[in-house]
């Protein structure tokens, strides 16, 4: 039986998954809305995988912001939809791997809303308390997003990350703080050009530890 369209399952996107969803969930999107985030938005979040790096993530003290609901394929049910949209934002390789509740201050949780019409449900990350900032601060924030270039991987640093947000159009209570204190703290004129820095420093700093 075909199921109507406000019967598909939808994932509410904010951040990174907007332009990169995954290779799971990439074939299964069936079209994308643009929407607004049905809770506040604020940078409120330590990422491990980025070295650190603010994220973003539903935070009482944000706003909300521009979103995309990934409307997903009608054979896609939400128990699926769930163990998609964890294993790519948990980074797994093992596809057979389900997710499951967690009290660790690390978990990625998933979460449902049955407030957007255009789906029958849509599902989107949350994290425990533990695992958010409580009272994030622009200094705080720009400063972990310096670091994180010297940790993450190439692309996954924080400032990375933040071209990205911004280049989709979310802005949060603290996107405006946040770049002009990363920006005066690496003495640049753009994100851009305050990352090509960091990263020829890193480099520099590398090349000399491999000094003979």
């Amino acid at each position: 039986m075909t199921m109507l369209p406000n019967e598909s399952v939808g994932i509410v996107v904010y951040g990174s998954l907007i332009r990169d969803p995954g290779l799971e969930i990439g074939p299964r999107i069936s079209h994308r809305e643009e929407i607004h985030t049905p809770f506040p938005v604020e940078f409120a979040r330590l990422s491990r995988s980025r070295g650190g790096a603010p994220t973003v993530a539903p935070h009482r003290l944000g706003a909300t912001v521009v979103a995309e609901l990934l409307v997903l394929s009608e054979d896609v049910d939400p128990k699926e939809a769930k163990n998609l949209l964890w294993r790519r934002e948990t980074r797994q390789v093992d596809l057979k791997r389900q997710y499951r509740e967690s009290g660790h201050r690390n978990a990625v949780l998933i979460r449902e809303c049955t407030s957007i019409p255009a789906v029958r449900c849509a599902l989107y990350t949350e994290f425990n308390p533990s695992g958010k900032i409580e009272k994030p601060d622009p200094k705080s924030l720009a400063k972990a997003a310096i670091a994180s270039v010297y940790k993450a991987k190439e692309g996954q640093d924080g400032i990375s990350y933040l071209i990205g947000i911004v280049n989709a159009g979310i802005e949060t209570p603290l996107t405006s703080a946040y770049i002009s204190t990363l920006l005066e703290l690496t003495k640049a004129s753009s994100l851009e050009g305050s990352l090509s820095s960091l990263c020829e420093l890193k480099a520099s700093k590398l090349a000399t530890r491999l000094e003979p």
